[in-house]
């Protein structure tokens, strides 16, 4: 099977929006093969500064798709759409090897 899509959820303490979010990505964890984390911004001088009161935000394989409200769905697209940017998805695609899709 592939490497899993890393989903990071940036986030701060006493966010609600931040917790759905991740609550969302550990629901598709089960199903999808990714790596889910919750990452909290205070403390990092570098995030805190790049991304503010923009969280919660959400990177996969370290590249932002979503700040925000993210829906299930919206989530669950982007994750096949990052798993289709890898070079050797598309080429076992092509030889036919149609592992459990996501």
């Amino acid at each position: 099977m592939s490497m899993p899509v890393r989903v990071t959820i940036l986030s701060r303490e006493d966010c609600h929006l931040c917790g759905v979010v991740y609550r969302i990505a550990m629901q598709l964890q089960s199903e999808l093969n990714i790596e889910t984390s919750k990452v909290p911004i205070e403390g990092d001088h570098v995030l805190t500064e790049r991304y503010g009161s923009r969280v919660p935000v959400v990177l996969l394989d370290e590249v932002e798709h979503f700040a925000g409200k993210v829906t299930e769905g919206e989530l669950r697209r982007a994750i096949k759409r990052a798993r289709w940017r890898r070079p050797i998805s598309r080429i076992l695609s092509r030889l036919g090897f149609d592992p459990k899709r996501g």
